[in-house]
């Protein structure tokens, strides 16, 4: 039981408004800074592209092994457990289940974007599967119209004009960006999880790694690919930046040839 939570005279919530309404402005502040950052920099003409973008890689490589073998001494063989042991419908009500948590983040998206329909469809489809859906471990929605509509803070800032910055491989997370750090740093900070299970740590801590596991266990159709190409840090790091291109442009031939379409 909260015990403060029945403490907190009444009096207490507008104060408690205004700072989830800061809290919630943070991450658009550091967009905004993180556009005047990189607006500052320039690249010279005659500079390769690929220099340009991963000014870092002889470090971002030796970041980039490290994370490999983490993956396959820990996560891949957790994954890979997941798999075979986890009944396919369980495995898939688990998938649905955090998808349909992260629907009122895309829903906020959609609104930044400028695009209330599809705000609209995924706040009914977000309704409907966490009541007729059993929570949303069930999907309902997609067999009535309302596919899912995925969109991501990182997709936003380039929407608006923000550029992503160098490319950073970081420990145990893997490719990444400024904007992307910024898109992450403000999904914590709406994620339902971590913002509605302050008081229940342990119950938090438990859904983060269940939540973990099944997306490296998406992720495993990609491991073949990965480990066959000629250079493995180029094809990770290539896909990423196209992957988010086509995000922002939608205009990016290789989505037509791998898909992408879960969640980082």
């Amino acid at each position: 039981m909260n015990t403060e939570q029945g403490l907190t005279p009444p009096a207490h919530a507008p104060a408690r408004g205004r700072a989830a309404v800061r809290r919630a402005a943070r991450p658009l502040l550091l967009a905004l800074l993180l556009l005047g950052a990189t607006g500052c920099a320039t690249v010279p003409a005659e500079q390769d592209e690929a220099s340009a973008y991963d000014p870092f890689e002889p470090l971002n490589r030796k970041v980039f092994a490290f994370n490999q073998a983490t993956d396959r001494v820990l996560l891949r063989p957790l994954a890979r457990g997941y798999d075979r042991f986890v009944p396919d419908p369980v495995k898939t009500g688990v998938g649905n289940f955090f998808d349909n948590l992260s629907a009122p983040i895309w829903v906020l998206n959609h609104l930044l974007q400028g695009n209330p329909g599809d705000a609209a469809r995924q706040t009914g489809r977000f309704l409907m599967n966490s009541t007729f859906g059993l929570g949303g471990v069930l999907d309902p929605a997609s067999r009535n119209g309302l596919p899912e509509n995925t969109a991501r803070f990182d997709q936003t800032f380039g929407k608006w004009g923000i550029p992503s910055g160098p490319f950073i491989m970081v420990p145990f997370l893997g490719p990444n960006t400024p904007r992307s750090a910024v898109g992450w740093y403000a999904r914590l900070q709406t994620d339902v999880i971590w913002n509605r299970l302050e008081d229940n740590r342990s119950l938090r801590d438990k859904l983060t790694v269940l939540q973990f596991v099944e997306l490296r266990h998406r992720l495993l159709r990609f491991d073949r690919m990965i480990d066959e190409a000629p250079d493995p840090y180029i094809f990770v790091r290539e896909s990423y930046r196209q992957r988010m291109e086509f995000e922002i442009r939608g205009d990016v031939d290789l989505e037509e040839e791998f898909d992408f379409d879960d969640d980082p």
